[in-house]
C-alpha cells in the first residue's frame, strides 16, 4: 500500500524487502482478544499486535504477514503512513524474528555503521554530518538488522529520507529547505542526497547519549553490559520484549558480541558537537 504525502509525493508504508506483506484498510477492534502484554497504547497476543493512536489510526499487525489499518476520522494519509513506519513496522519485524533498532545507518563501502540512541540523542544530525563527508545513508530512525545465510549481521535499507528538526537544517546551513515549513515544533522530511538500496554488512554500533560533562566520552561495551545495552537500543524495547522469541533473541545477541564492535558514545548537553563526533567515528573507521 502506498499513501500520498501532503506535498504530492508517494510514500510507501513498508521497505521494499517487505513486499510480501499484505496491507489492508478495514475496521480494527479497540481490544485485542487474548492479549498477554499491554502498554499505554498497545496490546500484544501470540502472533498479533494492536496499536491504537488517537486521531491517527489503529494498526493491527498479525503473524509478520498482515497489517490492517483503521484510520481515524479526519486523519491525513501522511500521518497514517509516518506512524505506520514506526512501532507497527517494528512489531512486524519482531514477529518475523528480525531485530529493529532505534537507530540511523550509514555505509562507506566497507560495511554499515549503526547510530543508535533515544530521540534527541543526535542520530539524524550525525547521519547528516557523515553524509556530507561522503558516507551513504541506509536508513534513519529505524534500523533493520538480521543474520544472513553466512551467519553475519546485515542491515537492510528502509526509506530514502530523514525526519529532521528545522534547527538541525539551520545548523547545517540548509535553511532553503524550510521554505514551506513554518512549524518549528515538527520535523521535516528531507530526502537523502544518495540512498543505499542494498543490504550492508554491519561493522560497528555507536550507542549515542547525552551527558552534563563538557566533553565527549566513549567506552567499548562487552559482556553483560552489551546484553543489556542491546535490549535498550531496540525500537520500543517493551514491544520488543513482548514479541521477540527470547531464545532466538539471546542467540542473536551472542553472535553480535562476537562479530560487531559496540561503543557507548556520550556528547555534551546543549552544545553542537556533531562534527567532533563525526571526526571521532571516521578516525575509528579508518
Amino acid at each position: 500500500m502506498i499513501f500520498m504525502h501532503e506535498d504530492g509525493q508517494l510514500m510507501p508504508l513498508l521497505p521494499v524487502f517487505l513486499q510480501d506483506v499484505t496491507i489492508i484498510t478495514a475496521p480494527v477492534p479497540t481490544v485485542l482478544d487474548g492479549a498477554s502484554s499491554r502498554g499505554v497504547l498497545w496490546q500484544a497476543a501470540p502472533g498479533r499486535f494492536l496499536l491504537d493512536l488517537p486521531d491517527v489510526a489503529r494498526y493491527l499487525v498479525e503473524y509478520g504477514k498482515l497489517i490492517t489499518i483503521d484510520p481515524a476520522a479526519g486523519s491525513s494519509s501522511d500521518a497514517v503512513t509516518r506512524f505506520g513506519r514506526t512501532t507497527p513496522l517494528a512489531a512486524l519485524l519482531y514477529q518475523r524474528g528480525i531485530l529493529a533498532f532505534h537507530a540511523a545507518v550509514v555505509t562507506n563501502g566497507t560495511g554499515a555503521l549503526l547510530l543508535a540512541g533515544d530521540s534527541g540523542s543526535g542520530k539524524s544530525s550525525l547521519l547528516m554530518a557523515l553524509e556530507q563527508r561522503g558516507w551513504i545513508p541506509v536508513s534513519d530512525e529505524l534500523a533493520v538488522v538480521a543474520l544472513n545465510d553466512k551467519g553475519a549481521f546485515q542491515v537492510y535499507p528502509t526509506f530514502p529520507e530523514s525526519a529532521l528538526w528545522p534547527e538541525t537544517l539551520q545548523n547545517f546551513g540548509r535553511e532553503s529547505e524550510l521554505f514551506h515549513h513554518t512549524d518549528s515544533y515538527s520535523r521535516l522530511n528531507v530526502p537523502f542526497k544518495q540512498h543505499c538500496t542494498l543490504p550492508q554488512l554491519l561493522r560497528s554500533i555507536y550507542w549515542l547519549g547525552i551527558q552534563n560533562k563538557n566533553e565527549i566520552t566513549r567506552s567499548k561495551l562487552s559482556g553483560l553490559d552489551l546484553f543489556r545495552g542491546t535490549g535498550m537500543m531496540l525500537y520500543n524495547s517493551h514491544v520488543a520484549s513482548a514479541l521477540l522469541d527470547r531464545a532466538g533473541y539471546m542467540s542473536y545477541v551472542a553472535t553480535l558480541i562476537k562479530t560487531v564492535s559496540v561503543t557507548r558514545l556520550f556528547r555534551p548537553r546543549g552544545s553542537w558537537s556533531v562534527e567532533s563526533l563525526a571526526d571521532l567515528i571516521e578516525k575509528d573507521m579508518a
